[in-house]
């Protein structure tokens, strides 16, 4: 290789170096947090009934195609998004491909007691701070409230 052949690779690596250390975009361009987490379910209508009626949120705006919602956006009246439900012909029976959704609640315990006499079953991860439920199309819910120090 010719020697400046070898000091332009050794220039892009030490940029890439450092490129890889950067500490993100630049301030303005930032994330400042996660807006919610989106779901792809099979039956649109039905998702939208059981997250208001199950969990107390509420429709904060609907997208449409052709006349049609395709995709609701659910939240707890504050403006913020936290679950967008896209209906999604692709959708294959039980839960997304990602984690879970995970929600912040005062009381996980007493939370997951309630849905418990809504027909909800949960599973207690860590006793009075996680617990785990499942929407009826098999996506994981995390209902957490922080531990007290």
């Amino acid at each position: 290789m010719k020697t400046w052949t070898i000091a332009a690779l050794a220039a892009g690596l030490a940029l890439g170096a450092g490129a890889a250390l950067a500490e993100g975009p630049p301030a303005n361009l930032k994330p400042d947090h996660v807006d919610g987490a989106g779901l792809n379910v099979m039956d649109l209508e039905a998702q939208k009934a059981w997250y208001s009626a199950k969990l107390g949120m509420t429709l904060t705006n609907t997208m449409q195609r052709d006349g049609k919602p395709y995709e609701y956006i659910m939240g707890f009246g504050d403006g913020r998004a936290v679950v967008a439900l896209l209906k999604s012909p692709q959708r294959q029976a039980g839960p997304n491909g990602f984690g879970r959704v995970i929600l912040a609640v005062p009381d996980a315990k007493g939370l997951a007691d309630w849905l418990k006499t809504q027909g909800v079953e949960s599973r207690q991860v860590i006793a009075g701070v996680a617990y785990f439920i499942s929407d009826p199309e098999g996506n994981p819910i995390e209902l957490y409230t922080a531990p007290k120090p």
